[in-house]
């Protein structure tokens, strides 16, 4: 992964977690054969490739609307009549 192509990447979606995962995700397609939406070079990675899409404008993302990024995990409940949880020694 060249550093260049994470800056420029990141001046796209500022977002790094999001970044990330728009990266990880496309680098799963491109391993499971799908094409490259760029002229990739014979040679470059498959997450190089991904950050040039995302640098070309050909990749991007969407927000889930009525989903709050702070409530998005459900709390943990205990099932009734189960054992008290062991500390750590």
């Amino acid at each position: 992964m060249h550093p260049t192509l994470l800056k420029s990447a990141s001046a796209v979606i500022p977002d790094t977690p999001l970044l990330i995962n728009v990266v990880r995700q496309r680098v799963r397609q491109l391993i499971r054969g799908h094409r490259p939406l760029i002229a990739a070079p014979p040679g470059m990675g498959f997450c190089d490739v991904a950050l040039s899409e995302v640098i070309a404008g050909k990749l991007s993302f969407e927000a889930v609307p009525g989903v709050k990024p702070d409530s998005s995990f459900a709390p943990i409940v205990t099932f009734p009549g189960a054992p008290p949880e062991k500390k750590a020694a």
